[in-house]
């Protein structure tokens, strides 16, 4: 996509732009009549929308100056090209120093010549739109201005000639799984910890890479570790040990759960009691693992799907967005009137599958999936969610998903990220 077609609407700034707001009328007292009020031209902010966006600043040679997003364009715009007032000059001997004047922030209303913009009515439009525009005007730093961090995610081939969970912010290409998002690499880590804990895995990979000559650790010697990295077990055995890991961390969390359970008694039963042991822990293990807030998104990336529905102008129009296998696309805005009759397609529309996976497989394609993961990620993992998140899972009949909708946006007031877009939530100064 050319860089034109991002913005729906442009201006010019002149660099007497700034001098030409409107003023009120200068009365003569020693007039007889009071004159009529000439009807003063609109200033040129006036052609800027009060609402949220992202705009692109250039000079006269249509050279980049700034990519911003603000909760107001008007009002942003406004401001950030107000002209600077100069400052009275203090006496003193000494020069000014190089460090001072290359600080010295310059005067924008002074070298601006063009004021292109499109609107967004949400947080997450605002950040999605930022994102897409960033990515073609500032190809080499883009992610440095972007209002959002990477995801992390966690990788494994079981088929592996040694297999491996691996924490990183980029999607691998197949062969295996990616698993997440997690918000931190922390998270990432004692994820993988925890599985390892809880299925026996080996926790000294340069050691397992030597099998089956490799020399045991204590995990060995504690009975917590059943040691492929010597040939104790073979390695067909360990995958196996490592792809139920897998299955438990892909959402068949109440099978091994039931299984371990099952075990454990049955173990008690035949007073193998050091046996039972072991499986109560390791049921603590993944208990903990269900249950913690900060795995409560974890998938296999090639399912991450969502229909995501903000505002789309006003209180009357609604906006959908389609994540499929971690790609984001941007729906049509519709009158909320009208959800009786989209709402079976966005649900297809999420379900889809063909173009999702191709995409989610393609090499080429990975690092721009983990940054649309990320994105959509950011939103997901605060405290109060703005708009409507609804996983693919969740989509089971239009009529509910109708009753969601209606419930979250016809509301009489908005919530907090209708009424208050926080202004230049992105950008470059």
């Amino acid at each position: 996509m050319e860089r034109e077609d991002f913005f729906q609407h442009a201006i010019d700034y002149g660099p007497d732009s700034a001098a030409d707001e409107p003023r009120a009328p200068v009365h003569d007292a020693s007039e007889e009549h009071e004159p009529l009020a000439e009807k003063q031209p609109k200033a040129w902010y006036h052609q800027l929308p009060a609402t949220g966006g992202v705009y692109w600043l250039t000079d006269e040679a249509d050279r980049f100056i700034q990519l911003a997003s603000a909760g107001n364009l008007r009002r942003a715009l406004r401001l950030r090209l107000s002209p600077q007032q100069a400052q009275p000059e203090k006496p003193t001997t000494e020069p000014e120093s190089t460090d001072t004047v290359a600080n010295r922030k310059p005067d924008l209303a002074q070298i601006v010549r063009r004021i292109r913009w499109r609107s967004a009515y949400s947080m997450f439009e605002m950040t999605w739109d930022y994102y897409r525009i960033a990515k073609v005007l500032m190809p080499n730093d883009y992610l440095e201005n972007v209002a959002f961090g990477p995801a992390w995610f966690v990788h494994v081939d079981p088929s592996a000639a040694v297999p491996r969970f691996m924490a990183g912010k980029l999607l691998r290409s197949p062969p295996g799984v990616d698993l997440g998002p997690f918000a931190t690499q922390a998270d990432a880590t004692r994820f993988i910890q925890s599985l390892e804990d809880a299925f026996d895995l080996c926790r000294y990979y340069s050691i397992l890479e030597q099998t089956p000559h490799g020399q045991t650790c204590a995990y060995f010697e504690m009975g917590r570790c059943p040691a492929p990295c010597n040939g104790s077990i073979p390695m067909s055995q360990y995958r196996d040990m490592l792809g139920q890991s897998l299955a438990f961390a892909s959402g068949q969390q109440d099978k091994v759960c039931e299984q371990w359970t099952a075990q454990m008694y049955a173990a008690a039963q035949a007073q193998a009691f050091e046996r039972a042991s072991v499986l109560k822990r390791r049921l603590e293990v993944v208990r903990e693992l269900k249950h913690h807030k900060a795995y409560r998104l974890v998938q296999p990336l090639e399912h991450f799907d969502y229909l995501i529905v903000h505002r789309g102008g006003g209180t009357t129009r609604i906006k959908p967005f389609f994540v499929q296998a971690g790609h984001i696309r941007t729906g049509q805005t519709v009158r909320l009137r009208e959800i009786d009759r989209v709402a079976e397609e966005w649900i297809a529309e999420v379900r889809s599958r063909d173009d999702a996976t191709a995409h989610f497989s393609a090499a080429g394609d990975r690092a721009k999936i983990s940054e649309h993961i990320g994105l959509v990620s950011h939103f997901l993992f605060k405290r109060e969610t703005p708009g409507l998140f609804l996983n693919a899972s969740e989509l089971t009949e239009p009529a509910q998903l109708i009753q969601q909708i209606r419930r979250r946006f016809e509301r009489v007031k908005d919530g907090p990220e209708e009424t208050s877009l926080r202004s230049d939530a992105n950008g470059t100064n």
